[in-house]
């Protein structure tokens, strides 16, 4: 009998760790479950770019989303960045006994539409920038990545889709991704962070927000800072989509998913 189906989104950034998750997929994978992984890459992203001398450019919306500001030169480093932090999760899923594959965006069935002018404030004024190379989550066609989770193979996904018009990879955001796929999957999310969950005081995870409902959302926006507006709306997409079930947790615990379908973090639902 086949388990849980889910897809498990994990940052990139500096402070999370991979191990915990990776020891307790193989777990999972051992009794039925199905997972696909869909992972960040900003914390090789930026040692990359120091590495290289490239100038790390951070853009806010004028609705207050962060983003990288990616140009044609840093479209090339975060394809590479983004692939090596994917072959470094199923290197540690493959000593694990866990097979797993890596998917490039014209293989998993990613597409993306690029988003070449961005608006930026700064100094309170909105500026154009244009010459951006990163795009938005456009359509998902999961029959691959399905067909390789019955065969028992754990896909793992970089942030990372296919631009049409261009034919080239393109950075798109990993939380919407991953919403993206669970929804065309059916199947339950889980974003990972090195943050508790979503908590009404930022710097206090005893305020951490158990749960929340669609009918709840003008009042769990008022809580989101920073990188956590964009996993409240990528959340917001899934359950919109068909996902039932969308956990916001911590990634740096032991058996991370376990913690949160427990309860730890923030649940959300329709």
């Amino acid at each position: 009998m086949r388990g849980i189906t889910g897809v498990v989104k994990i940052g990139g950034a500096e402070g999370n760790k991979l191990r915990p998750l990776m020891e307790e997929l193989a777990a999972r994978a051992s009794t039925g479950e199905r997972w696909a992984i869909v992972h960040g890459a900003s914390g090789i992203m930026d040692r990359f770019c120091v590495e290289r001398g490239i100038r790390v450019r951070m853009i806010t919306s004028p609705s207050g989303y962060r983003s990288r500001f990616v140009g044609e030169t840093e479209r090339a480093v975060f394809e590479e960045a983004a692939m090596a932090y994917g072959a470094l999760i199923q290197e540690k899923l493959s000593n694990l006994g866990m097979p797993s594959v890596q998917l490039r965006p014209e293989v998993s069935g990613v597409y993306a539409a690029r988003k070449d002018v961005l608006r930026e404030s700064a100094g309170g004024r909105i500026r154009i920038v244009r010459g951006n190379y990163s795009g938005t989550v456009g359509r998902v066609d999961t029959s691959y990545i399905a067909s390789i989770m019955d065969a028992g193979i754990t896909p793992v996904l970089p942030p990372l889709g296919l631009d049409r018009a261009s034919s080239l990879a393109i950075n798109i955001d990993g939380d919407r991704l991953a919403a993206a796929v669970a929804s065309s999957l059916g199947a339950i999310l889980v974003i990972l962070s090195n943050v508790p969950g979503l908590m009404k005081d930022a710097g206090d995870p005893a305020t951490t927000i158990p749960e929340g409902a669609l009918g709840d959302w003008g009042v769990l926006e008022h809580y989101a800072e920073g990188n956590m507006k964009r996993k409240l709306t990528a959340a917001r997409e899934a359950l919109e989509n068909g996902t039932r079930r969308v956990h916001l947790a911590d990634g740096r615990v032991s058996d991370p998913i376990r913690s949160a379908l427990e309860g730890n973090g923030t649940c959300l639902i329709r």
